[in-house]
């Protein structure tokens, strides 16, 4: 019989499982010890901290996560010392002072892409609200602050320092190695992606998953390589590695979707030599994807570049037939450049790459949510607390905001706080058992108070180790520690440890009841915003070409596109099959912002006329525009015209040779072409484009 989740984390734990739940506890341990030995009030603070830093324990990682909490610490105990200065005397305006603190803290974290980032700022926002409360619910004097703060600042530097220490000396993990992985991963699933695209007989469906597939695994290698930069000299180097390999996975994808439709809805353009280049290329691919070493696969993508170049695919047929067989070749140096970043990260020493991270849109209305979830979260608490006068209320405003904060950022929200309940759930009925009966027996010692308190916290850090029951493991550890209370005046009162649980419970239902209150904005919200969002970057490509290299430019767009297209391709797995285009849109708005960049270079190279750039301008800002109306089932006629005088004015007036013209007419024909049927698409007249997806990718990669 197959063992489940649990079973295998249980019974047969693997080595890396216990290895990590070694360390978190003796980083525990290391805390606690230090905490009571400096007479600390609260010295199981320090484990928090700990705990939280134990999720994702590579020591790059570990690294970084205790920078952002030290220092989100640093501010919340300082915010926390200004409000009680302004607001001594006046508890509830410091209360409100501080839920604007909270809701600040939240909505800054919706903006930044870096988990660790957004856990500094829950830290931050967590600090200040003990500051305060602890100082209005205790002396409520500017001593009385001042010692709070400096009490709950060092638990919490403690416990991060510890548990940063332990994970570089003890079996230390280091994220070059995750890096490494990711960057596998990505490359797999893109070069997968590109063989299904090809391939005729692979539905667009299976092959419209697998690159949202590839699209997560880049977004993932972007979002972990910055904490590479920490573990040694070569790991700047690293993660310009790992970088560029993300951005030409991105380039890659938008250029696929082009083939993909071409392949299966414009057969007449795929004649045998072409179908045998594409077959050539799926063969090729498959084989790369399996070879192991870098040299094996560099020769394999170098043999397959020198025989399409051999081909007389470039010099014959129409001029969008020679333009396709071009963009063959453009896929193939996008994986050239994939497999030597990939390179580059295993042996940085011998490599240089100029690469910058992935540029990011930041859309405030989704920030703002947050940001007045995490309010309310902290008003209600806030209201209970002084309604009742409850002492343990003040667990009610921190757990809450700590949680609601750190898990605004995932796609399913109220399915983590789910399992987080769950497994605080059981580290209430534990810490009944272990720490309050157990240890009430026990001798006052620090040896013995391990010995009790260690086993369940060690149970609870293998879940933790294991992603698909992290969230159990995660409430599990805090519940069981806050209530367990280990410190040096350790009380064994059943009524204060119900007192405790009931705050704990209530916060969590509250955070669970807020979430589903207060949702995230609706898909038809979000989908006008993704649209509008993209259009005005195709219109600002112009300014970025002026001022930046192309490659800058592309850049700068593909890191503002990648999770626009995965919002969209969320959306879409909402919808019913038969109505699925969102994916496609994503895709194709993401191409169409290459076709610009490329569309610039190559008029730019024969005429930079001011009345030629004009005409460009008008055209480049048109097809933006055109893009956004055939998103909601409209065509806008004036990229036609625009299309039509830049064509005039080349073959007129301009200094291009009529080959590259002709490429740039069969472009702007394909791209025609495209946008009207997405615009059938979208007001639902074409069910066959429903089905399979509408876009050809814009312009079958023309540009």
């Amino acid at each position: 019989m197959a063992l489940g989740t649990w079973g295998r984390v249980y019974l047969t734990p693997n080595a890396d499982t216990l290895k990590f739940a070694a360390r978190g506890v003796v980083a525990m341990a290391l805390a606690l010890f230090l905490a009571m030995q400096m007479q600390l009030d609260r010295p199981y603070w320090a484990l928090i901290s700990a705990v939280f830093l134990q999720i994702r324990p590579q020591s790059g990682l570990v690294i970084e996560k205790g920078v952002c909490q030290i220092g989100g610490t640093l501010i919340g105990g300082l915010v926390g010392i200004t409000v009680m200065a302004l607001a001594m005397q006046m508890p509830a305006i410091a209360l409100m002072l501080l839920m604007v603190w909270v809701m600040l803290c939240a909505t800054a974290s919706a903006l930044t892409r870096n988990f660790n980032l957004t856990y500094g700022f829950a830290i931050s926002a967590a600090t200040a609200i003990l500051v305060v409360v602890l100082t209005v619910v205790g002396s409520n004097s500017s001593s009385g602050v001042f010692d709070i703060a400096v009490a709950r600042v060092s638990e919490i530097v403690l416990g991060a320092s510890c548990a940063t220490l332990v994970s570089m000396l003890l079996w230390p993990a280091r994220v070059r190695n995750v890096i490494d992985g990711h960057a596998g991963r990505v490359i797999d699933q893109t070069f997968e992606a590109l063989i299904m695209n090809l391939d005729r007989d692979v539905p667009m469906r299976e092959a419209r998953e697998k690159i949202v597939s590839a699209l997560g695994a880049a977004l993932t290698l972007n979002n972990d390589s910055s904490a590479v930069i920490y573990e040694g000299p070569h790991g700047p180097g690293r993660a310009r590695a790992a970088w560029l390999l993300t951005q030409r996975a991105l380039s890659m994808m938008a250029e696929m979707q082009t083939y993909g439709r071409l392949v299966r809805e414009q057969s007449s353009l795929v004649n045998d030599r072409f179908d045998a280049a594409l077959d050539d290329i799926r063969n090729t691919m498959e084989r790369v994807r399996w070879r192991e070493t870098w040299s094996e696969r560099r020769r394999e993508i170098q043999g397959l570049r020198q025989r399409l170049q051999q081909s007389s695919l470039h010099h014959e047929g129409s001029p969008l037939e020679r333009r396709l067989a071009q963009g063959l070749l453009v896929l193939l140096n996008y994986a050239y450049v994939m497999i030597e970043a990939h390179h580059a990260i295993r042996n940085v020493d011998n490599t240089r790459l100029r690469a910058t991270r992935l540029a990011r849109h930041r859309d405030y209305m989704p920030a703002l949510v947050v940001g007045m979830r995490a309010g309310l979260l902290f008003a209600v608490g806030a209201v209970i607390y002084v309604a009742t006068q409850w002492s343990s209320g003040v667990l009610m405003m921190v757990l809450p905001v700590i949680f609601g904060v750190m898990f605004a950022s995932f796609p399913s929200p109220t399915a983590m706080l789910k399992n987080v309940i769950k497994g605080a759930t059981v580290g209430m009925a534990v810490s009944l058992v272990f720490g309050n009966i157990l240890l009430a027996q026990a001798p006052r010692d620090f040896e013995m108070l391990m010995l009790v308190f260690g086993p369940p916290f060690f149970l609870g850090l293998m879940a933790m180790a294991n992603p698909p029951i992290l969230a159990q493991g995660l409430g599990f550890c805090i519940v069981y520690t806050i209530l367990t209370m280990p410190s040096n005046n350790m009380s064994f009162d059943i009524a204060g440890f119900a007192n405790r649980a009931l705050a704990i419970g209530l916060g969590l239902l509250v955070l669970y009841t807020v979430f589903r209150i207060v949702p995230s904005a609706n898909s038809l919200v979000m989908r006008r915003r993704v649209i509008r969002a993209t259009t005005e970057d195709l219109c600002a490509l112009w300014q970025r070409t002026r001022r930046h290299s192309r490659e800058e430019a592309g850049n700068w767009f593909n890191g503002r596109m990648i999770e626009r297209v995965q919002r969209l391709a969320n959306i879409d797995s909402q919808l019913p099959e038969n109505s699925r285009f969102l994916l496609d849109l994503g895709m194709t708005g993401l191409n169409l912002g290459h076709v610009i960049l490329a569309s610039y270079r190559r008029i730019t190279s024969f005429d930079k006329s001011d009345e030629t750039l004009g005409l460009l301008r008008q055209w480049q800002r048109a097809l933006a525009l055109a893009y956004q109306a055939c998103a909601w089932g409209d065509f806008d006629e004036r990229f036609s015209h625009a299309s039509r005088t830049l064509m005039e004015r080349l073959r007129h007036h301009g200094e291009m040779p009529d080959e590259q013209i002709d490429l740039i007419e069969g472009m702007i024909n394909r791209l025609d072409i495209t946008l009207h049927r997405f615009a059938r698409v979208s007001s639902g007249q074409d069910d066959r484009g429903s089905r399979s997806g509408p876009a050809e990718s814009a312009d079958a990669r023309s540009g």
